[in-house]
């Protein structure tokens, strides 16, 4: 079996997990090895078109993310959690949702700095227990279009 360049493949044997094969060829046991999982080990980024959230005042604000992860475990990566990418970004809504919701519309556009260093130090602490590291988180929190004023979906004509 051959496993490329920046890539590892979790193997199992008859069902249970036997080892993680790093880059090169690799001699697996046919019928009792398989592969379970095939994993990037490169930089990945994850990205989320602004969308409205409730701030505490009640009023809405527009709040959007990248989020640029690498795995460093492949086993933790492949047993912990199912898909990483949608657990990364559920996460990541879920912390806004909640932090956005502790402050005013008008202060989380102010100073998002607030709500980024909240969402980081979640979104690190919990991703390195399913084996991947959080490498850089970017925020957009900006107040929705005023009434009357076409969306980005929306059509001009």
């Amino acid at each position: 079996m051959r496993v490329p360049e920046g890539r590892a493949a979790v193997i199992e044997r008859l069902g249970r997990f036997r080892t993680v094969l790093g880059p090169g060829r690799h001699f697996v046991t046919p019928f009792a090895d398989s592969v379970r999982a095939r994993v990037d080990l490169g930089d990945q980024i994850l990205s989320c078109p602004p969308r409205a959230v409730e701030a505490g005042d009640g009023h809405e604000v527009l709040v959007g993310f990248e989020v640029t992860f690498a795995v460093t475990d492949p086993r933790l990566a492949t047993y912990e959690i199912g898909n990483p990418a949608i657990a990364i970004e559920q996460l990541t809504l879920t912390a806004l949702r909640q932090e956005t919701g502790l402050t005013t519309a008008e202060r989380a556009v102010a100073a998002p700095e607030d709500l980024h260093r909240t969402v980081w130090t979640v979104l690190h602490d919990t991703t390195g227990r399913w084996g991947i590291t959080t490498k850089e988180l970017e925020l957009t929190v900006r107040p929705p279009a005023a009434p009357g004023t076409p969306s980005t979906a929306q059509e001009w004509y």
